[in-house]
């Protein structure tokens, strides 16, 4: 039982703190001017589209679809931190009632699905504009990874019938 207390908490606090990363980086660019004059952050990209439907043209639709996906990931993050910050504290109190394990794997799974969406939208945006003036910006490329270790850790964490079953075992 100790190592999957071990397990839980590891877990749980790698989910909590990949959460709250992927929840800041929001404010990094998801579109960025290579000599650096303009810079959209994914924040900028969710909540100010009329702006940047203005700012890139006509053929800005890909770049909203990209930044309507990234808002699914934003509401995935805060989820996932909230599931996450739950499970932390039942793998704390040996509480298995409140291991959301599974809830978690999926959670970080659509997370990183949802981002790779956003970025295959990025690149039609690039490929239907020609664009040569601006490039990626980091922001999307560095949700991903982040979606992938959180992936791991809450992987690394035992599910509620796991615990169950070790407890019976007892």
């Amino acid at each position: 039982m100790r190592t999957l207390k071990i397990r839980g908490i590891v877990g749980n606090a790698v989910l909590v703190l990949m959460s709250a990363l992927m929840i800041s980086f929001i404010f990094m660019p998801m579109l960025s001017d290579i000599n650096g004059v303009k810079i959209y952050s994914i924040a900028e990209s969710m909540f100010d589209m009329n702006n940047i439907n203005q700012i890139l043209g006509d053929n800005s639709l890909y770049y909203i679809l990209a930044g309507a996906f990234m808002i699914a990931f934003l509401i995935f993050s805060v989820t996932l931190f909230i599931m996450a910050v739950v499970s932390l504290v039942g793998s704390c109190l040996d509480k298995p009632r409140l291991s959301l394990a599974i809830g978690t794997r999926a959670l970080s799974l659509a997370a990183a699905v949802v981002s790779s969406i956003s970025i295959i939208f990025l690149v039609f945006y690039h490929q239907s504009n020609a664009v040569t003036t601006t490039t990626f910006g980091y922001g999307v490329f560095v949700e991903l990874a982040l979606s992938f270790i959180a992936i791991a850790s809450s992987f690394v964490a035992p599910t509620k019938k796991h615990l169950f079953k070790v407890l019976e075992n007892m």
